[in-house]
């Protein structure tokens, strides 16, 4: 058991936590409403005062994984530094996401039923958006910007798998692969109708 609530007061914060603490040692499956009413030993009809569904629960803990991963400081002013802030907020994404235990896949979730909420979307989508030059006129910044984030989420998710087969250590550092293929999928999306 995770904690029990005794003489606390219940509130979205705690139960986020406490299911972050659940996903982190246990897993998706295991992340239910039932279970985590019984670690803050309360009965499952007081979450609902807080978090309406499990679905809801998991997009507000997503938002929650990636609130403090920033996606650029300045303006970028060319298509390179577009794809600079790109690769280099994706670096911070692999670095946040590798270790949870499918926290990608609750990302992802978040991404499919509630993608307002993920202000990491908003501010990649917003350099997708920005006109530099020798970038393509950015008709579609959300498809870019969703596009990306896929990527990232299903190369995070080869990394933990390849470490769960093999046995191996994950590393926060992202390997090179994960890199380029951000930058190519970025890059792409910039330039290709500017040619």
């Amino acid at each position: 058991m995770v904690g029990r609530m005794v003489g606390m007061a219940l509130t979205r914060e705690k139960i986020l936590d406490t299911a972050f603490t659940v996903l982190s040692q246990y897993g998706l499956a295991d992340l239910s409403m039932r279970r985590l009413a019984a670690e803050l030993g309360v009965a499952p009809g007081a979450l609902y005062y807080h978090i309406k569904n499990k679905q809801d629960l998991l997009s507000h803990l997503a938002s929650r994984l990636l609130v403090d991963v920033p996606v650029s400081s300045p303006t970028p002013v060319s298509v390179d530094e577009k794809v600079t802030a790109v690769v280099d907020a994706s670096a911070r994404v692999y670095e946040k996401l590798v270790g949870i235990r499918e926290g990608a896949e609750v990302v992802r979730l978040a991404l499919a039923l509630h993608p307002q909420r993920l202000v990491f979307l908003t501010d990649l989508d917003a350099v997708f958006g920005e006109q530099v030059p020798g970038a393509a006129d950015a008709s579609d910044p959300a498809l870019a910007a969703k596009t990306v984030l896929h990527c990232m989420l299903s190369l995070i998710e080869e990394e933990q798998t390849r470490a769960l087969v093999t046995a191996a250590e994950l590393s926060t550092v992202a390997p090179a692969y994960y890199a380029l293929s951000i930058e190519a999928v970025a890059r792409g999306f910039l330039v290709s109708h500017s040619l």
